[in-house]
């Protein structure tokens, strides 16, 4: 896919506790792939560059094949990990992120080419798709300059990526493949899906 006509680059986050997956999300391989990897390749093959993992097991990077990013602020959530991945990727604020989770078996790059697709219209605006309705916080294209505005609700004590977010410029885009959009937090929401443990290197 060639690559978007605006500067952006591309974070997963996989700082979570997986508590009630049970095992490391990250490594998780769903019909034979690390989730972590199935978001890296979406954000790379939409026309991300560079592509970083923020926070988890620094192995997480390795099995993408990407740089690993640690977290500024573990243990406080995804916001820390989205003012991570701002921070070290759109220091100079002139570089659209995209930001997903690391627990999208079916992240795909034509949704998130989509969403950059809306940024050239829209280039101020936090780009968020919607999944029956809710939009999808962890699937974000945040815009330049968006973490000024991010770390100020941090600061105060915020903690929610759409009560922060929504201080700025928001374009919900719904209508894309929902399948891409859908998490998994426990075994049972992969369905059945064939899914392998943790394939990191031992320490």
């Amino acid at each position: 896919m060639a690559s978007p006509a605006l500067p952006v680059a591309g974070a997963v986050l996989a700082g979570g506790a997986s508590h009630r997956m049970g095992t490391d999300k990250a490594f998780l391989e769903v019909d034979g792939r690390p989730l972590v990897a199935t978001a890296c390749a979406a954000l790379r093959d939409a026309g991300a560059e560079p592509v970083v993992v923020v926070g988890g097991d620094p192995h997480a990077a390795d099995v993408a094949g990407v740089e690993q990013v640690p977290d500024r602020w573990p243990g406080e959530g995804p916001l820390g990990g989205i003012l991570t991945a701002l921070g070290h990727l759109d220091g100079d604020g002139t570089r659209h992120v995209a930001v997903l989770a690391c627990d999208l078996p079916d992240a795909s790059s034509r949704t998130v080419a989509t969403l950059l697709g809306h940024v050239r219209s829209s280039p101020e605006s936090v780009v968020v798709p919607v999944l029956e309705g809710v939009p999808q916080w962890l699937h974000a294209v945040w815009p330049p300059k968006a973490r000024r505005v991010l770390l100020a609700s941090f600061e105060e004590g915020e903690r929610a990526p759409w009560r922060a977010g929504r201080r700025l410029s928001v374009l919900e885009v719904p209508g894309l493949e929902s399948s891409s959009l859908r998490d998994v937090d426990r075994p049972e929401d992969l369905g059945g899906r064939a899914a392998g443990g943790r394939t990191s290197r031992p320490d």
